[in-house]
C-alpha cells in the first residue's frame, strides 16, 4: 500500500504512541468513572451504617443507573479530553508535523475513541460490578447477568412478534437480532465519532457546542423531512389503505418501505454504517485541511 497514504508498520508504531498519550490524558478520568460502582456501593453502605440501619447493598436498579450515567459521561467527554488539543495552535501544530499520514492519524483516532476507550471502560466497570456481586450476594445479580437475562427475554418477545408478523409477511427478517447488544455497537461508535468531530472542530466548550449543534441539526432535519413524510408518504399510505386494498397489495404499493420493514435489522445496520462512514470522512477532511 502507498506509504504516503497508509503504511501498516508506521501506523502500528503510531497507534501504540497514540494509545499511550490517550492513557496519559484520560486514563485517570476513565478509571474514576469505571470505579463509580465501587464508590457508590461503599458510600451507600457506610451511610446506611452511619444512620444505624446496617449495611445497605445497592441493588441492580441503582447500579444500572450509575452505569448508564458513567457511560454517557465517557461518551461525551473522552473525545474532547483525548484530542481536544488538536485545535490548540502549539500542540495541534506539533501533532500535525508528526511523520504519519492523514489516514493513519484518522484511523488511530477512531480506534482509540471507538474501540480502546469504550471497551476498557466496559471491562473495568463490569468486572468490578461482578466482583461486588460475588462478594455480597444481597446485591442481587450483576449487570452482566442482567443483560444476559434481558437479552433472553427480549429474544422470546421478538420471536413471538416475528411469528405473528411472519404470517403476513412470509419473508420477514427474523428481528430477534434486535435483542443482541452487539447490534447497537455501531450506534455507540457513531455517537463517539460525532463528539470526536466536535472535538476537532470547535475551539472551546467542545462537548457543549457539539450537543448544541446536534440539537440544531435535528430541528432543521425534522423541519425538512416532516412535510415530505406527512404530505407524501403518509397521505399516499392513507389513501391506499382507505381504497380497500389487501395487505399484499398495500405492501406492493410501497416497495421500498416494505423492503425496509421486512429487513429491519439490515436496514438499521446499513443506515448506521452509512452515517459512520460519512463521519469518518468528515473527520479525515478536518484533519487534512486543519491549519493553525
Amino acid at each position: 500500500m502507498n506509504s504516503d497514504f497508509f503504511n501498516i508498520n508506521r501506523f502500528g508504531r503510531y497507534l501504540v504512541t497514540d494509545i499511550r498519550n490517550a492513557i496519559a490524558r484520560y486514563g485517570i478520568s476513565l478509571l474514576v468513572m469505571a470505579s463509580i460502582s465501587i464508590a457508590g456501593y461503599l458510600l451507600a453502605g457506610f451511610f446506611s451504617m452511619f444512620l444505624g440501619q446496617g449495611w445497605y447493598s445497592m441493588d441492580l436498579v441503582y447500579r444500572i443507573t450509575l452505569f448508564v450515567i458513567s457511560a454517557v459521561v465517557i461518551l461525551i467527554s473522552s473525545p474532547s479530553k483525548i484530542y481536544g488539543f488538536f485545535t490548540d495552535k502549539k500542540e495541534g501544530s506539533s501533532f500535525l508535523t508528526m511523520p504519519v499520514s492523514t489516514m493513519e492519524r484518522t484511523v488511530s483516532m477512531v480506534i482509540v475513541c471507538c474501540i480502546a476507550v469504550p471497551f476498557a471502560f466496559l471491562a473495568i466497570y463490569l468486572s468490578l460490578d461482578q466482583i461486588v456481586c460475588l462478594l455480597d450476594r444481597s446485591c442481587g445479580e450483576s449487570i452482566i447477568m442482567a443483560v444476559n437475562d434481558g437479552q433472553n427475554y427480549l429474544s422470546n418477545v421478538m420471536g413471538k412478534m416475528y411469528s405473528d408478523i411472519g404470517s403476513v409477511m412470509p419473508d420477514f427478517e427474523d428481528i430477534k437480532a434486535f435483542s443482541n447488544p452487539w447490534l447497537y455497537y455501531d450506534d455507540m461508535a457513531g455517537s463517539l465519532l460525532i463528539f470526536l468531530l466536535g472535538a476537532l472542530w470547535f475551539k472551546s466548550s467542545k462537548p457543549a457546542k457539539t450537543i448544541g449543534f446536534m440539537i440544531l441539526f435535528s430541528i432543521v432535519l425534522s423541519m425538512l423531512l416532516t412535510p415530505i413524510l406527512t404530505h407524501g408518504v403518509l397521505e399516499r399510505f392513507q389513501e391506499a389503505a382507505n381504497s380497500g386494498m389487501s395487505p399484499e397489495e398495500l405492501m406492493d404499493s410501497f416497495p421500498l418501505i416494505t423492503w425496509m420493514v421486512k429487513h429491519a435489522v439490515l436496514t438499521d445496520t446499513l443506515s448506521d454504517t452509512f452515517v459512520n462512514v460519512l463521519l469518518f470522512v468528515l473527520i479525515w477532511l478536518r484533519v487534512k485541511k486543519m491549519e493553525h
